[in-house]
């Protein structure tokens, strides 16, 4: 049986339109690229569990998030199935370098690379990026995302 998980995912699109994607390898060695964030802990609603993961994947304290859309994923990770519900926010304003408390973040959670994508890239990458419908999700939520 899946175990059902909520999560808080972040979207950050820089001045050329690229969207930041964390490379992450399982302990099997199976590599995927995800935005960033996480689980929403017990009694934490979506968005504290959002500048929660602001603050530990990017340094990014007290940040100010903004709903995009909701999702659901099937997947498997750590060889467990999981059922999760995803809630993506928008994260206008970020650090542009991580401090030594997000590296070590970064290395307890298996983020091995950061890279800012364009969405043409991401379009015609072979590499796994969740969520799959990154793109399309991304390209109905332009207006939002340039701050219109």
């Amino acid at each position: 049986m899946a175990e059902a998980r909520a999560a808080a995912r972040l979207v950050l699109i820089d001045a050329e339109g690229r969207v930041l994607l964390f490379l992450h390898v399982e302990g099997s060695g199976r590599e995927f690229w995800a935005t960033p964030g996480g689980g929403i802990d017990p009694g934490e609603s979506a968005e504290g569990a959002a500048r929660r993961e602001a603050a530990e994947e990017l340094g990014a304290k007290d940040a100010a998030v903004a709903p995009l859309w909701t999702g659901h994923t099937d997947f498997v990770f750590a060889d467990r199935e999981v059922s999760q519900d995803e809630t993506f926010f928008l994260l206008r304003q970020y650090p542009t370098r991580f401090g030594p408390e997000v590296q070590r973040v970064h290395r307890s959670e298996g983020i091995k690379k950061v890279r800012w994508w364009t969405l043409s890239e991401i379009e015609s990458s072979a590499e796994l990026i969740f969520p799959i419908d990154l793109v399309q999700r991304l390209k109905e939520n332009l207006p939002q995302l340039r701050g219109q």
